[in-house]
This record gives C-alpha cells, sequence and structure tokens, in this order.
C-alpha cells in the first residue's frame, strides 16, 4: 500500500478487500452509514484510539499501521477523565445520600439555576465539576423528604440538575454518567408528571444517545415527544412551543445522520417556524430559537456533505448574542470543518481560533476537534503552520 496513502482511502481499500459494504461495515462497528461513509471520504477524521482499534477487528487488519499509516505517537489516545468526574459519579450512585440538615426546595432550585448560569455563560469545567456532586447527592436526599407541591417542584429542580449533568459529563467524555443522569432526568419529570419537562427530558436524553450512534432511537424518541406536545400546542405556550421546536432540531440531526434530505428539510422547516414564533429563548437550557436554527443549517448542511452550502448559511447567522458557550463553541467548530472539508485551512484553522476564545478546556477535550487537528497538522503548510502549531500544542496533541 502507498505509503503517502491517506487513512480514509486505506480504509476503503481494506473494506474492499474483505468484500463488504459501507452498511455491513457500519452495522459491526455499531456506528451510522453516514458517519462511516465520511471516514473513508476523508470528511471526518477517525476520533479515537478504540475507534481505530474496532475499525481494524472488522477489517480483520492486524497491523495498525498498514491500516491508517500513521506512527503511533500520531493516533489519537483516549482522552483522560476530567478530575472532576469520580465525585459526580460516587454522588450519582451512592447508595445511602445523606442530608444534614432539613431540605429546602427553594434554596436548591435557586444553586441549580446558578449552576446552570455559570455553565452557559462561561463554561468553566473544573468550578461546575466541583458543584455537581454536593448538589446531587442534597437534592436525592431531599426528595424523600417532602411532598405535595414541594416534592413536584424539587423533582422539576431534578430533573434540570440531571440535565446539566448530562451535558457536563458528556463533555468530557464519561458517556456513562452522562445517560445515567438523562435516564435519571427522565425519571424525575415522570413522577413529577409534568409533561413540558418529560418532553425536554426527551430531548435530553435523545442529545447523549445520539453522540452514542442511535440514530433510528434517537429520531423514534422525539418524533413520539413532539407528536405528544403537538396535541397541546393550541394555547401556544412559548416554553412548551420552544422545547417542540428543539424536539425537531434534534429530529433533523437524525435525518441528516441517516442521509435523509427529505426529512431534514421537513423538520427544519417546522423548527423554524416555530423559531420565528417564539423568537430567542432558553428554555429549559435549549437555547431554542431562531440563531440556533441558523447554527443548526450549518451544522446540518456539513453533515450532509455540503460545506459550501453550510459556510453560506454560516454569513446569515450571528452568534454574539446566544447565551449558550457551546453553541457559539460548536458553530465555529462546525465552520471550521466546512472549511477542512474544502481544503481552506487557514480559515479552518481562524475558526479553531475563535472557537478556542469561546472554551479552551471543551476544545481539548473534543476528540473530534483534536481529529480535526491532528488532519490539519498531517497537511500543514507555511500558511498554517504558524498559528496550527501552537494551537495543537495547547490541546496537548502531538505533533511531528
Amino acid at each position: 500500500m502507498e505509503p503517502g496513502l491517506p487513512p480514509g482511502e486505506r480504509i476503503r481499500l481494506y473494506r474492499r478487500r474483505m468484500g463488504l459494504t459501507q452498511e455491513q461495515c457500519a452495522q459491526l462497528k455499531g456506528c451510522t452509514v453516514s458517519a462511516w461513509r465520511k471516514w473513508e471520504s476523508g470528511e471526518r477524521q477517525v476520533a479515537s484510539f478504540s475507534d481505530w482499534i474496532e475499525i481494524a477487528r472488522i477489517l480483520r487488519v492486524r497491523d495498525l499501521y498498514k491500516l491508517t499509516g500513521l506512527p503511533v505517537g500520531e493516533l489519537p489516545e483516549e482522552p483522560t477523565e476530567h478530575e472532576t468526574v469520580p465525585a459526580i459519579r460516587a454522588a450519582m450512585v451512592s447508595f445511602h445520600p445523606t442530608l444534614a440538615d432539613p431540605p429546602e426546595v427553594k434554596r436548591l432550585d435557586a444553586a441549580v439555576e446558578t449552576a446552570w448560569d455559570v455553565w452557559q455563560e462561561r463554561r468553566p469545567f473544573v468550578q461546575v465539576g466541583t458543584m455537581l456532586p454536593d448538589l446531587i447527592t442534597e437534592v436525592r436526599a431531599s426528595i424523600p423528604l417532602v411532598d405535595g407541591a414541594e416534592r413536584a417542584s424539587l423533582l422539576r429542580t431534578a430533573s434540570m440538575l440531571y440535565f446539566l449533568t448530562r451535558a457536563f459529563t458528556e463533555r468530557v467524555g464519561a458517556q456513562d454518567v452522562s445517560l445515567l443522569a438523562a435516564d435519571r432526568a427522565m425519571a424525575a419529570a415522570i413522577k413529577a408528571d409534568d409533561l413540558d419537562y418529560r418532553a425536554a427530558s426527551a430531548w435530553n436524553l435523545g442529545m447523549i444517545l445520539a453522540e452514542q450512534g442511535h440514530t433510528e432511537v434517537v429520531l423514534e424518541l422525539a418524533t413520539d415527544a413532539a407528536a405528544e406536545l403537538e396535541q397541546t400546542l393550541a394555547g401556544g405556550a412559548p416554553a412548551r412551543m420552544s422545547i417542540f421546536g428543539a424536539l425537531h432540531l434534534l429530529r433533523a440531526m437524525q435525518f441528516a445522520r441517516l442521509g435523509d434530505e427529505h426529512g431534514v428539510a421537513q423538520a427544519l422547516e417546522i423548527a423554524d417556524r416555530v423559531a420565528r414564533s417564539v423568537g430567542e429563548r432558553n428554555d429549559f437550557r435549549t437555547a431554542f430559537g431562531p440563531t440556533n436554527v441558523g447554527i443548526y443549517r450549518v451544522w446540518l448542511a456539513v453533515e450532509l456533505s455540503r460545506p459550501g452550502e453550510a459556510i453560506r448559511a454560516a454569513q446569515q447567522v450571528e452568534v454574539a448574542g446566544v447565551p449558550s458557550v457551546e453553541r457559539r463553541f460548536s458553530f465555529y467548530v462546525e465552520l471550521a470543518r466546512a472549511y477542512s472539508i474544502r481544503g481552506e485551512d487557514v480559515a479552518a484553522v481562524h475558526m479553531l481560533l475563535r472557537a478556542e476564545r469561546e472554551s479552551a478546556e471543551e476544545l481539548r477535550f473534543n476528540v473530534d476537534v483534536r481529529a480535526m487537528v491532528r488532519e490539519l497538522l498531517r497537511r500543514e503548510n507555511s500558511l498554517t503552520r504558524v498559528e496550527l502549531r501552537p494551537l495543537a500544542d495547547r490541546m496537548g496533541v502531538l505533533t511531528r
């Protein structure tokens, strides 16, 4: 095999030697066909060492160098667990959480809202990760001690706390805790007997399941939740409309991963119509509104292998006023991906630098971004080297 052959082309050649289709490989890997196709085309890089091992197993390649064309030092490493995760996991699974003082439902609700504000507006990973264990322990210990309206209120607070726990642990790669938190959020919403929180919990659960590649499951979940909400939209309550729109954005994501452009267009049209109706909102911390729909347009275009369309769509989006650092960060990362696919590496690096200014810590933890930076390093030139090398060094990405 030619020494300079890109990793994606190597995957394609070994797959063909095995007589396997992309669909068969995707099924064996447990990913979408779209993801496998993007690995082969080079639109996305294999982001983790464990993924490379699994691909090698499927293609029966014993020598990883022959499959990747990369020395071991340049292969993506498995991210280390964030320092705050063990305490969060322990708080989530503690058999008998205890409470030193009587439960204070209003104070707990305010504390969870404060934690959310810190996470969305400033994104300090260590600070938020340190806040979560005590909040989880106190909420878990308080629920059995209250009843009536107080209990329903605390269950809603618990649901939002588990939303935050899902979001944080997903970002630092602790998917076991993230999935547990999403399930707990749904359980709390069901116990509170609150349709809005239940629908929002479906969206929240769908986000981590989508991250794990369960595309069809997420599509069914989001579709069912949106259908139940739709029967109650006559009053036009903004919060309910907002989560209805967010669920359709989640549906559009799954349609894109399945390559269903018609489904994408339909779901996006509904989300856009709802966003124009309710305006910019942040119900259930989804940051739903016209700007977020615009950000999704960029992501969806990239996912559908239309980087030029993504770049044009981005010109219509102004993210400065979005309350969520994550949304602004994701916008710049997707633009970087679009430019990278087109081979416009200078622009890609500039977008990654903008993402770094939003959240340098998230950039370091994002395995897809790390894979993108490795690919940019692989084809670096005199125009990108000056900014790309220091960025890769700050991220801890090994360079040649």
